[in-house]
């Protein structure tokens, strides 16, 4: 990597804010009331979930520890599918597959001087710090303490030096101490083995804070032997700029242009711990000991966002990735499937719901099979016609009901290695994974779904009917 002037428009969170309120000014909420750091941030987010409201939280005046903290806080930035889908420049249903190809498209990063660095504005070291002092939330009832949620925890492998990033989450235990939890089966972890077996300890930072297209692909499970950066870069559309970190050596980069980069080292055989936490399952994990970052410097931005992600709450920052990672996947194996989706009534992550065009039998069987392999942590596959609308979960429920039948449509996988965040595995490590067949049998005829002449849909509209504002006025019923 070579060191080169800065580009012209630098994408960064502070960017992406100033446009996307220009832009949709109803959706970027600024909260100036003071709010505690512990529980009252989530009750509002909670609140405005169930109300199937999504807007950016700027909160201005986050109270930890009776004091108003000097940072804001954003969150809720990743909670709208609608909000990524603009950024891309793509509609709603398309932005999985575009967010994968982006991610494909993997662009170089670009090292740059301290001095272009935004991250460099601020350097705290020794005594100077105290993480305590950031806004960081408590989440949820069982949890600890206060999490880093939206930071990247980032190594480099020992030997290759290849970067890593991970939406990992750390537990503020001190000024200068993050407990952090690392699955078994991640980079992450496969590098701090690296370090361990070779007798050292292992560099490590969290990187908190950018556009969010960056954070789309940096936290996109990339090979062992690929770059995040580069990943991150392609789906932001140009490089992420690098410069070197202040403690951990000229060749451990981080991203310029983050809002907070918290930099240490993990001692080597030395865990702690940490948990219990409240996951993207909904549920409380156990706590589990695990890993801790020794912190050494801390540099941010003079204007820096805390930025945090509501932990068990909607957000997209796995699951629209993963849709076209296991739509390309199935593909290979069935070339006529018709869409992917992810959906937040699986958290995100465990259920996909895939829709094929059929033309032998048992191709919903083969394209289940497919989606299951294509992410460690997808439970269950439900395979359907391409004429049931995936994106409308009471169109996959009825088919589901109509449809399937265990004796024939069921496909199952046990012992196999899931998530480990699971609360029903029995070891925390193996979880059973079905695949549910919800096709038509083919080349037979099947009962034919109710449906009105597209003529006479086409020309019958409510709002002329019955009239907009009368119409707006009858009550939402979510479970109609």
């Amino acid at each position: 990597m070579t060191q080169v002037a800065a580009p012209p428009t630098i994408a960064d969170l502070h960017t992406f804010l100033e446009q996307y309120e220009r832009d949709y000014p109803d959706e970027v909420l600024h909260i100036e009331q003071p709010l505690d750091s512990s529980w009252e941030l989530t009750a509002l987010a909670t609140k405005l979930e169930k109300a199937k409201r999504f807007p950016v939280l700027v909160f201005h005046n986050v109270i930890v520890d009776g004091e108003r903290a000097e940072l804001p806080l954003v969150t809720f930035l990743m909670a709208s599918r609608q909000r990524l889908a603009r950024a891309m420049g793509v509609g709603v249903r398309e932005a999985g597959i575009v967010a994968h190809e982006r991610i494909q498209a993997r662009l170089k990063p670009i090292v740059v001087g301290r001095t272009e660095a935004p991250i460099k504005e601020v350097i705290q070291k020794g005594a100077d710090i105290d993480l305590l002092r950031f806004p960081a939330p408590l989440h949820h009832r069982m949890d600890p303490g206060r999490y880093i949620t939206e930071g990247l925890f980032l190594t480099h492998n020992r030997t290759s030096r290849l970067d890593n990033s991970a939406m990992q989450r750390g537990w503020i235990s001190g000024r200068d101490e993050i407990r952090v939890f690392l699955g078994p089966s991640t980079h992450n972890w496969h590098n701090l083995r690296e370090f361990e077996d070779a007798g050292e300890d292992m560099p490590a930072a969290y990187w908190v804070g950018h556009h969010p297209l960056a954070l789309l692909g940096s936290t996109t499970r990339v090979g062992v032997d690929e770059s995040h950066y580069e990943a991150g870069g392609g789906t932001l559309g140009q490089p992420l700029r690098l410069v070197s970190s202040e403690t951990l050596g000229e060749d451990f980069m981080v991203p310029a242009d983050a809002e907070i980069v918290i930099e240490g080292y993990v001692p080597r055989g030395k865990r702690a711990p940490e948990g219990p936490f409240g996951e993207y399952t909904r549920y409380v994990g156990p706590q589990r000991w695990g890993p801790m970052l020794k912190v050494t410097a801390v540099t941010r931005r003079r204007n820096a966002y805390w930025d945090d992600v509501m932990v068990g709450h909607t957000h997209w920052i796995s699951s629209l990735a993963n849709e076209g990672l296991t739509f390309r996947a199935v593909q290979r194996a069935v070339p006529t499937v018709r869409g992917v989706h992810i959906p937040m009534s699986g958290g995100g992550v465990t259920h996909a719901y895939v829709s094929i065009r059929k033309v032998v039998e048992g191709q919903g069987k083969v394209a289940a099979v497919a989606a299951l392999n294509a992410f460690f942590a997808t439970k269950h596959v439900f395979v359907f016609d391409e004429d049931v609308d995936i994106f409308d979960e009471k169109e996959v429920l009825l088919a589901l009901a109509q449809r399937f039948q265990g004796d024939r449509g069921l496909v199952m996988i046990p012992g196999i290695t899931g998530s480990p965040l699971d609360p029903s595995s029995a070891d925390g490590m193996t979880t059973t994974k079905m695949g549910f067949d919800c096709t038509k049998p083919f080349g037979t005829r099947f009962a034919e779904r109710l449906a009105v002449p597209d003529e006479v849909l086409s020309r019958i509209d409510p709002f002329d009917i019955i009239g907009r504002e009368r119409l707006e006025r009858i009550p939402i019923e979510p479970w109609g």
